[in-house]
């Protein structure tokens, strides 16, 4: 459920109003590996409207910031999916209960 938080601003007027929604990530894999078994599923609370991007930066400040550089650099290559649906666009917007996944291709052999 999203719910609001209220700050005050510059503005003594004014009430600027942030709608706040969840997200769940979930790390399978080597990404597992690398943020730990004690983060590889999490919930954040992230402004409405985020892209996967922003989400990054968040994963990278609050979980893993080895993870999110070596993904961007592409030294370990992941998949990201939103509700069961891989995605490339690093601007793709989450909505509230959208469930991220980091996941590493599939190997065969």
């Amino acid at each position: 459920m999203a719910f609001l938080r209220k700050s005050r601003n510059i503005f003594p007027n004014f009430i600027l109003t942030v709608l706040i929604v969840k997200v769940r990530v979930g790390f399978y894999g080597r990404a597992r590996d690398i943020v730990g078994e004690d983060k590889a599923f999490i919930e954040l609370n992230v402004k409405e409207g985020i892209s996967v991007k922003d989400l990054l930066n968040i994963v990278a400040e609050r979980v893993s910031e080895k993870l999110v550089r070596r993904f961007l650099n592409k030294s370990i290559i992941l998949t990201i999916v939103v509700n069961g649906t891989p995605i490339n666009d690093l601007n793709y917007k989450l909505t509230n209960n959208s469930m991220v996944t980091f996941i590493p291709p599939s190997q065969g052999g």
